[in-house]
């Protein structure tokens, strides 16, 4: 009786025995490899099992360097594109990757993972990489890889000629889809090919006018452009001929289709250059002078008139979609910077200063000062007095013998004269003209009026009042007096053989009178202080003074 229980013992306990060998060796093996991959586990057919998670991401970080580096051939059918997969925006995503390769075996239904330790035995437990594409990257590349050229599609033109319009054939244009490149590439990589080696058929992109569409639109500008067409302005005529009506002619694609445009600035330049001048084509200011009697005379300004305004391209190009053979335009005016109305709202009536005396002469709301005869720096003075006479310095404006008069050269007809550079006296063009300053500055010191600019001659002439006269160079030293009134102010030059003399005209503001004048050492100089007192209309007054400095003997400088 007790052989046959001993037997039942051992038909139970053997399988479950063997299942604990099982259960364990299949424990042990995956505790064994609890930080890293399982055994016999491949990555795109690489063995990378019973590794440490260090050296699984090792192994990753190659397979990503090799796949940056790796050809790409897009076949497209008539042509092949040649990259490499990191230009095109392609990775392997190493994270994703890595968890992968350490989770393989270890997931999915508890009981069913002995099951695949065991088959692991017989053939490995596979992952595939995980691949990315980025969209951007890509589309650029594809786009510089196929060229603008062969992407794009080419509306059809229209061509001119003088004898019709035609048009010039448009085509379709071919271009890589990304999104389908991208799946192609993801699909290769899988593959594991070197180089990735792919096909793909681009789209076609169509243009968005039709040649028949174009040719329409040809026929119409053929139809319009066929006879002369004439533009009238202000009783002048200009007649254009066929052939110069299509030389203004293009097409381009609009919001309402394909439709004729015109060339608005060979319009304008046509019909400007065909018209002509209109009379007095510049605008001219009003003017300031002097009559015989000594009155302020006021020349009236003139309103240019020009063809044609900004209006003329579109109304003839208006004109011809229309079908019409012609079309008036109307001149332009131009208005002058100085109105005959505003000249004679400034005031400009009368010498203005007061009376003083200098060289033994009454000095009557002008000034004068003298030299000898027939110099050549008195050539020179009367050509700046010609060049300056009638100018006229608004309110708030400053009045510059340099910025009216510029450089003295001889094209301008100014000679050679004495003059003083760094202390020396030389030969230049336009030597003497510093008188000229000078006589201008006194007539400003009497009228009251402030100064920017001035300064004085570094030596002495007997022929300038002491302390009140100024020099001239280019750029500078300048002469310049601010019109701090509010009228204008007309400089008015006169001259004999012997004088020269300067009369401000405007309406009397103020006037300048000359209280005192002191002199102190300034090392190899002296320097000259000249106090100035002003009274105003209103019976204000107020005080400045003005400075030269001369040099003492034969010093060259200070």
């Amino acid at each position: 009786m007790r052989r046959p229980r001993t037997r039942s013992i051992l038909g139970v306990g053997l399988p479950v025995l063997v299942v604990m060998l099982f259960f364990g060796a299949w424990a042990f093996d995956t505790s064994a490899a609890a930080d890293g991959s399982l055994r016999n586990v491949e990555l795109d057919g690489r063995e990378i099992g019973g590794r440490s998670e260090a050296e699984v991401q090792e192994v990753v970080a190659d397979m990503a360097a090799d796949l940056a580096g790796r050809a790409v051939e897009i076949d497209m059918g008539e042509r092949t594109l040649e990259s490499t997969a990191g230009d095109l925006g392609m990775t392997l995503d190493r994270g994703a990757t890595v968890a992968a390769v350490l989770d393989e075996g270890r997931d999915g239904n508890a009981l069913a993972r002995p099951l695949a330790w065991v088959g692991s035995f017989a053939s490995p437990l596979e992952v595939e990489s995980a691949y990315a594409v980025r969209s951007d990257p890509l589309a650029l590349v594809l786009a510089s890889l196929e060229g603008d050229t062969a992407r794009q599609p080419v509306e059809p033109t229209i061509v001119t000629s003088p004898d019709a319009v035609t048009v010039e054939p448009g085509h379709s244009g071919l271009a890589l889809d990304p999104a389908v490149v991208q799946d192609e590439l993801m699909k290769a990589a899988r593959r594991g090919e070197d180089p990735i080696t792919i096909e793909v058929e681009p789209d076609e992109e169509l243009p968005q006018i039709t040649d028949a569409e174009a040719q329409t639109v040809a026929d119409r500008a053929t139809t319009i452009t066929a006879a002369p067409f004439t533009v009238t302005v202000a009783g002048k005529q200009a007649t254009f001929e066929p052939a110069e009506l299509r030389s203004w002619l293009g097409a381009q694609a609009t919001a309402d289709g394909f439709d004729i445009v015109f060339n608005g600035e060979a319009i304008a330049a046509a019909v400007t250059d065909r018209i002509g001048s209109m009379g007095e084509a510049e605008p001219k200011d009003a003017t300031f002078s002097l009559d015989a009697a000594g009155a302020v005379q006021i020349t009236p300004a003139v309103v240019g008139l020009a063809c044609c305004g900004d209006d003329t391209a579109s109304r003839v190009a208006n004109a011809l979609r229309a079908g019409e053979a012609t079309v008036e335009l109307e001149p332009v005016t131009r208005e002058p910077e100085l109105t005959t109305a505003e000249a004679e709202a400034l005031g400009i009536k009368e010498p203005v200063g007061t009376t003083t005396e200098w060289n033994g002469q009454q000095q009557v709301k002008s000034f004068t000062t003298y030299h000898a005869c027939c110099e050549n720096r008195v050539h020179n003075i009367q050509t700046m007095a010609d060049i300056v006479r009638g100018a006229v310095v608004l309110p708030g404006e400053t009045f510059s013998i340099n910025e009216r008069g510029g450089q003295r050269t001889a094209e301008k007809g100014f000679v050679l004269a004495g003059a003083i550079a760094n202390g020396v006296h030389v030969e230049e063009i336009g030597g003497g003209v510093s008188q000229f300053a000078t006589t201008t500055f006194n007539a400003a010191f009497f009228a009251g009026l402030p100064f920017g600019e001035y300064q004085a001659h570094s030596e002495w002439f007997s022929r300038y009042p002491r302390g009140r006269e100024a020099t001239m160079g280019f750029p500078n030293p300048d002469l310049q007096f601010k019109n701090d009134t509010p009228y204008g102010i007309m400089v008015w030059t006169s001259y004999t053989e012997t004088s020269i003399t300067v009369t401000l005209y405007s309406t009397q503001y103020a006037y300048g009178e000359q209280i005192g004048q002191s002199e102190e050492p300034a090392g190899n100089c002296t320097r000259v202080t000249t106090t100035r007192r002003i009274t105003y209309v209103d019976g204000h007054t107020a005080e400045d003074t003005v400075g030269a400095r001369y040099r003492n003997g034969d010093a060259t400088s200070c």
